[in-house]
């Protein structure tokens, strides 16, 4: 029997959150050969409830071509459990894939032969924005609802349909494009559709629960001041999107012209960290 289980996902206000607007800001990931990265979470027992840290290790794989051992993937899961993961639980999508970033970002061997990486959250109703991450051959790893529904729809190897039921229950996989066509990269290696097809897009099939998260790499030096400039945006998108919501609630309308001013002066803000963010 399958251990399906994920907590949600957890996003936080400070997550880095990329828009359609700033998908050109990605640096372009060059494909380098064919192979693909899968991992099979039931291989040992101690990780079959892992199912959000194989979903990132894959997709920090993916992105640089880089075989994790058994052994890197066991240290990984068990600083999990420094971070407030419960032993016996599942856990949270963010929550993995901040640690997978933090763990790699703090390897000084694998930073110096590779670099560093950031990790951004996108919303899977951004479809033009979806598109070109994948286009671009990066890996984005998620969260859905497994049901019976899916898993018959599953059989031959593509989910045709795209209305399923949906419950509290998830499973983290990743979602990438192989030969220009997206797929569903599970993390049962070995096993029968580990790897399947997805017909139509993200925003369309119900059951895929609405944040995914990708990683990019980050040249060493630059990382300090893009964390930075990120932080910023964020916090100027979550202050713009309360200010929006104050201005709907009040009835001054001299305060009213004071929030959308304020609004205003945030976003030239992010626009000065976007122009910033293209240097790097």
């Amino acid at each position: 029997m399958e251990q399906l289980g994920c907590l949600g996902i957890w996003e936080e206000l400070t997550d880095y959150v990329l828009c359609e607007w700033e998908s050109d800001l990605l640096p372009k990931l060059y494909k380098q050969d064919e192979k693909i990265y899968q991992y099979n979470q039931l291989g040992w027992k101690w990780s079959t409830k892992s199912c959000t840290i194989f979903a990132a290790i894959g997709m920090a794989a993916d992105l640089w071509n880089y075989d994790f051992s058994e052994s890197e993937i066991k240290e990984i899961d068990e600083l999990s459990y420094s971070r407030w993961r419960v032993r016996g639980q599942w856990w949270y999508v963010q929550k993995a894939v901040k640690l997978v970033n933090d763990r790699w970002n703090s390897n000084e061997k694998l930073v110096k032969m590779y670099g560093k990486m950031a990790f951004y959250r996108v919303s899977k109703y951004d479809n033009e924005n979806m598109e070109d991450i994948m286009d671009k051959l990066y890996t984005l790893d998620w969260n859905y609802s497994p049901n019976s529904k899916y898993n018959q729809d599953r059989a031959d190897w593509m989910i045709d349909w795209t209305d399923f039921w949906t419950n509290t229950n998830g499973h983290s996989v990743d979602v990438r494009k192989v030969d220009n066509q997206r797929s569903v990269k599970d993390s049962y290696f070995g096993r029968e559709y580990n790897i399947y097809w997805l017909k139509h897009k993200l925003s369309e099939i119900t059951n895929y629960w609405e944040y995914f998260y990708v990683y990019t790499k980050v040249k060493e030096d630059n990382l300090e001041e893009i964390k930075r400039l990120n932080e910023i945006k964020s916090l100027c998108n979550n202050i713009i999107e309360l200010l929006g919501k104050l201005y709907h609630f009040v009835n001054d309308k001299n305060f009213q012209g004071i929030l959308h001013y304020t609004a205003e002066k945030l976003r030239g803000k992010i626009n000065d960290c976007n122009e910033q963010l293209k240097k790097y």
